[in-house]
């Protein structure tokens, strides 16, 4: 029987990949809070079972309409990717706004924060087994001055993925990727020059979002097993320099 799998923030790089991906053997529910337009499943996903769902990660009543929604279409829920996040511009220490503070504290910190709890509760309650893995960053581990709201919130929720593993026990492990520079548009909207930060890793070039998603992959197989409360580093050995 396929799983069925919700993936948030899943419309491009990173999330979309990691759809894409695990829409290969399971029932997938992709999101975002823009809207698709009608060939967006169709173009991306290949005839696999892929449905869309608009919510706002940092809106509880949003999360809680994706989950009657799937509970009506589906009846339950196997494997949460908590990806969506967002880094709002500027986001430097000297120049970020109030309002750019909060706005990436709600989605990060407290969105996350909501998606494990809402979406982790769904499948105690329905499936009883399960696994999430959330995206936190390199920038969580090191501090990022550049981004240090941002690199607070990834911090945040490295922290996040250790208790939600406590709370929910043998049953449903949870883990994080924490990726380094991968080449998605979420990258390229920062103005980050990829060559002056990739000379810092070993492997001398930025990741790609299909990476990301095969590490993401491997946490939620049944190959992870053992494995819960523990963050996946996968950063080209950027953090090692």
């Amino acid at each position: 029987m396929k799983k069925v799998v919700l993936v948030t923030g899943s419309t491009q790089g990173i999330g979309l990949a990691t759809a894409k991906k695990l829409s290969e053997d399971n029932i997938v529910i992709i999101n975002d809070n823009k809207g698709i337009d009608d060939n967006f499943i169709k173009e991306n996903f290949a005839g696999n079972e892929v449905y869309y769902f608009k919510a706002d990660i940092s809106t509880s009543n949003d999360l809680n309409s994706l989950k009657d929604f799937i509970l009506r279409n589906f009846g339950r829920l196997d494997i949460v990717v908590a990806h969506a996040g967002i880094i709002p511009l500027p986001c430097d220490i000297n120049n970020i706004t109030p309002e750019n503070i909060d706005k990436t504290i709600s989605v990060n910190l407290i969105g996350t924060f909501n998606t494990l709890k809402i979406f982790g509760n769904l499948i105690k309650d329905t499936s009883r087994k399960g696994s999430i893995v959330a995206t936190t960053s390199v920038d969580g581990i090191i501090g990022e001055p550049y981004n240090a709201i941002y690199s607070a919130t990834k911090a945040g929720i490295i922290s996040l993925t250790k208790s939600f593993a406590r709370y929910f026990g043998e049953n449903i492990r949870v883990n994080a990727v924490a990726p380094g520079l991968i080449d998605t548009p979420l990258t390229a909207s920062t103005g980050e020059d990829p060559k002056a930060t990739t000379d810092f890793s070993i492997i001398k070039r930025m990741g790609t979002s299909e990476e990301i998603a095969n590490a993401i992959n491997f946490l939620l197989s049944d190959e992870a097993s053992y494995i819960t409360g523990q963050i996946l580093t996968v950063d080209g050995g950027f953090t090692l320099k």
